[in-house]
């Protein structure tokens, strides 16, 4: 009796059991969904800067989905793009199997966001001439799709086109998403190629010398001499009438004597117009000689005598630098005597007078380049650095001139 009873406990103790995981089993298939939902990650925000590629199982990792449930299939929209992470919104179909042989399938939405800089592409150093923008010929910009930016996307400072030597230059560009990259690059700005002009020795005639003449004649003054007569009359009254008027002419006559004598003395002082030597313009004084200059601008070889502006007008208030030129043996051959702290001396066209001290002599090539020093590019800081200055060339030989520079 008594194992009759422990029996059925036993079955009644099983059967509660298995009502109750049967319950549960009901219960957690009814919910598994919901459990699905609770973990899986249904939308994804990717910055392609941060990752290389996409592939399949950084969506599973990213969206959980093998902690759910076995994954059975993955299906891309475009697979191609979002293993390239290109921009744009896309979206995944992910089966998985739950428990109980339960199969669900969940989709998840995919939004690769551009968060990559475009990418500024140009040599490490350029080289332009003095006076030209910059070359954004050179330099190519290409955001993450491989697609050419525009050149007007492309921002430039730190470049003044007009300052020789290097230059450290900011270069910025910004894609369709806002994103902007920034390089830097040296460049270069060199002053534009030119020759010195040719100042081979040549016979130089002799300068005209200015002469004058008088040319206007003394004018004699002549004033005649007025005479009176008087008639004597037999009346007392008559004679005193014949006194009075001699007394007035005797008076008439000084002052007439006086005036000439004035006139005559102020034509004495006074020099004629003819005699004033005209006034000095467009010359050059240096070394005890004077010598005339002309306007000259870019002239193959120097004037046959004299000397000419080359580069510049010869102002002496401009504030711009004059470059002269002349012929040795020639007008210009004191210049080879000139030596730091020399004077010279330049009236200008207006007849504005300015001297200046010699600070550099140097010999150059034709080429431009210190004979002494190769390296050293004479051009820049004679003939292209700003200021009041002025440089006297000539030549020594057929290659070689003596440059001399004044402020």
């Amino acid at each position: 009796m008594k194992r009759k009873e422990v029996f059925s406990k036993v079955v009644a103790v099983v059967a509660l059991v298995l009502v109750v995981v049967g319950f549960y089993n009901l219960y957690s298939y009814l919910n598994v969904e919901a459990e699905v939902d609770q973990k899986f990650v249904s939308n994804l925000l990717i910055d392609n800067s941060e990752n290389d590629k996409f592939s399949e199982a950084q969506l599973l990792k990213l969206t959980q989905a093998k902690e759910v449930g076995k994954v059975l299939d993955v299906t891309l929209s475009n697979e191609d793009a979002m293993d390239n992470l290109e921009p744009g919104i896309y979206s995944a179909q992910i089966t998985l199997q739950l428990p109980y042989n339960q199969k669900i399938q969940r989709t998840v939405t995919v939004n690769v966001r551009d968060t990559m800089p475009p990418v500024i592409t140009s040599p490490a150093t350029l080289t332009v001439t003095q006076g030209t923008a910059f070359p954004v010929d050179k330099v190519t910009v290409t955001d993450q799709l491989a697609t050419t930016i525009g050149a007007e996307a492309l921002k430039v400072s730190g470049f003044d086109p007009n300052q020789v030597g290097e230059q450290k230059v900011q270069l910025q560009a910004s894609d369709t998403s806002g994103n902007t990259t920034k390089k830097e690059v040296l460049v270069t700005v060199k002053a534009p190629e030119a020759k010195l002009v040719a100042t081979e020795s040549k016979a130089t005639p002799p300068v005209a010398e200015v002469k004058t003449e008088e040319s206007a004649a003394e004018k004699a003054v002549e004033s005649p001499a007025e005479s009176t007569t008087t008639e004597n009359t037999a009346t007392k009254s008559s004679e005193a009438s014949a006194e009075t008027s001699s007394e007035s002419t005797t008076a008439n006559l000084e002052v007439t004597e006086s005036s000439q004598e004035t006139a005559a003395s102020q034509d004495a002082s006074t020099p004629d117009a003819s005699t004033v030597a005209p006034r000095e313009t467009s010359v050059l004084r240096f070394a005890g000689s004077t010598v005339p200059f002309i306007q000259y601008g870019g002239a193959s070889a120097a004037p046959s005598s004299g000397a000419g502006a080359w580069m510049g007008n010869g102002n002496v208030s401009d504030g711009a630098p004059t470059h002269f030129i002349g012929h040795n043996p020639g007008d210009f051959a004191g210049v080879m005597g000139l030596s730091v702290g020399s004077a010279i001396t330049v009236v200008d066209g207006s007849g504005n007078e300015r001297t200046y001290t010699v600070y550099e002599v140097i010999d150059v090539t034709d080429d431009g380049y210190n004979t002494n020093d190769p390296s050293d590019d004479v051009f820049p800081r004679m003939l292209y650095a700003g200021g009041e200055r002025i440089s006297l060339q000539t030549c020594i030989n057929d290659s070689v001139n003596r440059c001399v520079l004044a402020r």
